[in-house]
């Protein structure tokens, strides 16, 4: 009986430790189904599509001009997920290789900054203050010289 009441009070303490509501009737986290990656204008550039593809093959972007982008979250509806005034929660970008391009967060928006032509591939998360609440798959994007159409 005590080894009971031990696993009990262990499980309890675990779960009230945890990032989940322990009787998961709220949660802190981000519950996305899907991206939104659009241009400051508010042009739609990428988007995924059940989280397992995007809907582009690629983004085309030119050396040294950065772009300026806003991500949004969609739910399992589609609707857009309102993450202001949440100081928990950040965007991320990592790229395969970062010395083509690296993410600069800012608020509600952030830059995806090239430094060099070439190829590599992103992914976006939502991160929730240690961890990622949502991670996109990868997008190939190609860097162009200067002076190149940064559109194909």
């Amino acid at each position: 009986m005590r080894n009971v009441l031990r696993g009990i009070a262990l499980f309890l303490a675990l779960a009230l430790a945890a990032c989940e509501h322990p009787i998961a009737i709220v949660t802190p986290h981000v519950e996305a189904a899907d991206l939104l990656v659009s241009d400051s204008a508010g042009v739609l550039l990428a988007r995924t599509e059940f989280n397992r593809t995007w809907n582009v093959e690629s983004l085309v972007l030119r050396d040294g001009e950065p772009l300026r982008v806003v991500i949004t979250p969609l739910d399992f509806r589609g609707e857009p997920i309102d993450i202001t005034g949440r100081a928990d929660l950040s965007f991320r970008m990592e790229a395969e290789n970062p010395a083509l391009l690296q993410w600069e967060p800012q608020r509600g928006f952030g830059w995806i900054r090239p430094f060099a032509a070439g190829e590599t591939r992103v992914r976006f998360l939502i991160w929730h203050v240690n961890h990622a609440d949502f991670v996109t798959p990868w997008l190939r994007v190609v860097v162009r010289p200067p002076g190149a159409p940064a559109l194909t």
